[in-house]
């Protein structure tokens, strides 16, 4: 099991997402704007964050990566946007993004990516025990 924290504000996919992974076994958080997410980032740790790059406010999705790899800097960063491009896709794993897919996105996509950044950190978790 994997605390994921998803980051968007369109409260469908949020909780479409949050369904998915909750099925799956995880205990998932969510945030619908980059300052809430900040906020949650900096008071908990979580082993994989779903990010919109797109939202409102001041801050973006290249924020919410930069502050979640000082903050958490082992979780895995899955990136998502209706955008895409070299440019994007650089820029999202500059930021520190582990991942970068392009909405809309199958559901298979984005749960076989979580399911297999779990996969290699319990890994490598009972490597090192």
């Amino acid at each position: 099991m994997a605390r994921i924290l998803i980051i968007d504000d369109e409260v469908e996919m949020r909780d479409i997402s949050s369904q998915i992974f909750e099925l799956e076994g995880h205990d998932v958080s969510t945030s619908a704007d980059a300052e809430d997410a900040v906020f949650k980032i900096k008071n908990n740790k979580y082993d994989v964050l779903l990010v919109d790059l797109v939202l409102p406010g001041k801050m973006n999705g290249l924020d919410i990566i930069k502050q979640a790899r000082i903050n958490m800097p082992r979780a895995h960063i899955i990136a998502y946007s209706g955008f895409s491009g070299h440019d994007i896709t650089e820029k999202v794993i500059r930021a520190g993004a582990d991942n970068f897919i392009t909405k809309p996105f199958k559901r298979k996509e984005l749960v076989d990516l979580v399911n297999a950044f779990v996969y290699r950190s319990n890994d490598k978790s009972a490597i090192i025990q």
